[in-house]
C-alpha cells in the first residue's frame, strides 16, 4: 500500500511539473523600465506601429502593443539593454535581420517559436526628449 501512495505522489508531482513547463512555453514579455509611464494609443503610436511594420518586412505581424513614455535622460541603449537582460534570463536571443542598421533602426525582435516580442522607439527622437517606446507581441507570417 505504501508503494502505491508513493506512486500517486510521484505522478502528482510529474503532472505539476509538466504544467509548469507548459506555462513556460507561453510568450515571454519583459517588464518596462522603472519610471516608465504607460500611454494610450495616439498619432505618435500609430507612427511607431508603421515603423515596426515596415521594419518587419513581412516576417511578423503585430498582435498587440503597449506604449510607454521614458524620460529624456534615459538613452535608447539603456532601454534596449534592460530588455536584452530580461530576455537573456529566459535564454531568448534577439534576431539580427540582414537589413538592420545599428544607430538608424530602433527595433529589436526576439523570436519565440511562432511568435515573438519586439521593442521599438520612434526614429528621430532627440536624445534629451521624452521617448515613446513600444512593446509588441508578434506572430510569424507563414
Amino acid at each position: 500500500m505504501t508503494t502505491w501512495k508513493n506512486a500517486k505522489a510521484i505522478l502528482a508531482l510529474a503532472v505539476l511539473a509538466w504544467g509548469c513547463g507548459v506555462a513556460e512555453a507561453a510568450l515571454f514579455e519583459p517588464k518596462p523600465m522603472d519610471g516608465a509611464k504607460e500611454v494610450q494609443a495616439n498619432e505618435a503610436t500609430k507612427k511607431l506601429d508603421a515603423e515596426v511594420t515596415a521594419f518587419m518586412r513581412d516576417k511578423y505581424t503585430i498582435g498587440s502593443a503597449r506604449y510607454y513614455q521614458i524620460v529624456g535622460e534615459i538613452p535608447w541603449i539603456a532601454v534596449s539593454k534592460n530588455v536584452q537582460n530580461q530576455m537573456a534570463e529566459k535564454s531568448i536571443k534577439r534576431v539580427m535581420f540582414e537589413w538592420y542598421e545599428p544607430g538608424l533602426d530602433f527595433v529589436e525582435v526576439y523570436p519565440q517559436g511562432k511568435h515573438g516580442f519586439a521593442l521599438a522607439m520612434l526614429k528621430g527622437t532627440r536624445s534629451n526628449a521624452e521617448k515613446l517606446v513600444g512593446y509588441y507581441t508578434l506572430t510569424a507570417k507563414k
